[in-house]
């Protein structure tokens, strides 16, 4: 589903991300993790072709990422970080619109929007309200609902917890171990470890530049670690010391 190789990106003398080799494969929900800066938004713009690396290649659903067509991207869900919403939409215009664009059958739409809003909104006004007056959470959970409307192969998510209270974010993780199955593919890049530990089935680190860890949950979360944050500390290896120099606490 995700072929990466060798893939290298500067913005000016910053280098950003530096010969970053990945595989994701049919089947697997895969969590990228690393500090803030540390480059995964900018790959993950790189895998939808919204930068151009400066060497390297990446391929999805078997092309190369600026060769994929309209039509392939039938086959692909993306929540970016700026969500890209019509704020001058209500909720239900604006899915209806994606299911339009998407050649959902009416009968399906209709079905898949209430669904959707019964399981992720509380109050079914929502529905008819416009997007500009959503909050934050809200519009984190009708970009996602977007992004699944067509049951699309290759699910991308950047930071798909964020913005959501522990409820919703809950539920989000139930809905994706729902949808994940041997025939999908889920990218995710997030900083919540408490739910990324729940769903994801491989994990990368991405540090200085390089993707310094990529290995199975259970492989990542071993060698002593029993949870997720831990083992995330143990590679990052922070100066712990330096906590030791501040005296006023």
């Amino acid at each position: 589903m995700i072929q990466i190789s060798n893939l290298t990106k500067n913005f000016g003398r910053n280098t950003v991300l530096e010969q970053i080799n990945l595989t994701v494969e049919k089947g697997q929900v895969y969590s990228l993790l690393g500090k803030n800066g540390a480059g995964k938004t900018t790959l993950i713009n790189l895998m939808l072709d919204l930068l151009k690396p400066d060497t390297g290649t990446v391929q999805l659903l078997g092309k190369e990422s600026s060769q994929v067509k309209p039509f392939d991207k039938l086959k692909m869900g993306i929540v970016g970080e700026d969500m890209a919403l019509i704020e001058e939409f209500t909720g239900f215009e604006y899915l209806t619109f994606i299911g339009k664009i998407y050649q959902i059958p009416t009968a399906t739409l209709k079905k898949r929007i209430a669904d959707l809003f019964q399981y992720f909104f509380e109050d079914e006004k929502d529905l008819r309200k416009l997007i500009s007056k959503y909050s934050t959470g809200m519009k984190k959970k009708l970009a996602f609902c977007g992004a699944i409307l067509h049951t699309p192969d290759l699910l991308i998510l950047d930071e798909p917890f964020s913005g959501l209270d522990p409820l919703v974010a809950s539920q989000m993780v139930l809905f994706l171990k729902k949808y994940h199955n041997q025939n999908r593919t889920i990218f995710i890049s997030s900083h919540d470890l408490s739910y990324v530990e729940k769903v994801s089935t491989h994990i990368g680190v991405l540090d200085q530049t390089r993707l310094v860890y990529n290995a199975t949950l259970q492989e990542f979360t071993s060698d002593g670690a029993r949870e997720l944050d831990a083992a995330l500390l143990k590679i990052l290896k922070p100066n712990e010391n330096e906590l030791e120099k501040i005296d006023w606490l």
